[in-house]
């Protein structure tokens, strides 16, 4: 049996990959009524052969609110959407209204970088819009950065220098100690894709120029990341000595990493 005839405008909303609803139904019949999905028709034919999702379970004569999900191409621009969907026979309005979504894609999206203070270290990137509005490649970014298991050793060391100088002491030796590790965030610059405009689904190919700051200390692990859009990038920077320095000096102890 088809549903009762009830004239409710069926309404979506949501992103391309997710657009969410409630539909009115009901069951005149005497027997148990199962709607699973509802053919979509859009007066600019956008979603051909496109079918609503519902979880619609009736008992005989019943009449509920069942959710309703629509997924499009992921291309689909914001705006709205008018037709017609079949709800178990009976043909309803429908108004689908699509919402802005951001999302790019980065290969790789983790960079373990190798250069000495003062270097230029260019890696290959590969940039995809996952999202349904223009995406603009930025043109440089910023690496928050930090030497890796520094808090921990530092304060360590400071409460082993502070002696029996107490807590104040120690915590005095620790502020000037993890002061003296910060430095200047390194530059990353995106190449000739810099200030290009990428179209929802379109991507691209440029290669990233790390600048490493001069003030980055020897055989020190960093670590940070930065963003593209939405996207954080982890970055892992292992400062290479230069072969003409002196191989008497004694290395000083690597962070290790975290497991």
């Amino acid at each position: 049996m088809a549903a009762a005839q009830i004239p409710d405008r069926v309404v979506l909303i949501g992103t391309p990959s997710l657009l969410q609803g409630q539909v009115r139904v009901s069951n005149p019949g005497q027997q148990k009524l199962k709607i699973k999905t509802a053919r979509l028709r859009l007066k600019d034919a956008a979603a051909d052969g496109v079918h609503v999702a519902l979880d619609a379970r009736l008992a005989a004569g019943a009449t509920q609110h069942a959710r309703a999900t629509l997924r499009l191409d992921p291309c689909t621009p914001p705006g709205e959407l008018r037709g017609h969907v079949d709800v178990g026979g009976e043909e309803r309005e429908v108004v689908i209204k699509v919402l802005e979504h951001r999302e790019v894609a980065l290969s790789p999206d983790r960079f373990a970088i190798h250069g000495r203070p003062g270097a230029t270290v260019q890696v290959p990137l590969h940039v995809t819009n996952l999202g349904n509005v223009p995406f603009e490649v930025p043109r440089v970014a910023l690496v928050a950065l930090g030497q890796a298991n520094a808090f921990e050793q530092l304060f360590h060391t400071a409460v082993a220098e502070a002696g029996s100088g107490g807590y104040q002491a120690a915590l005095d030796a620790f502020a000037r100690m993890l002061q003296g590790t910060e430095v200047a965030a390194p530059k990353v610059l995106f190449g000739e894709a810099a200030g290009q405009v990428l179209a929802p689904g379109a991507a691209l190919e440029t290669t990233l120029s790390f600048e490493l700051p001069a003030d980055l200390a020897r055989h020190r692990l960093y670590l940070g990341s930065f963003h593209v859009g939405r996207t954080q990038c982890a970055v892992e920077i292992e400062v290479d000595t230069p072969a003409s320095e002196d191989a008497s000096s004694p290395p000083a102890p690597r962070a290790g990493k975290k497991t």
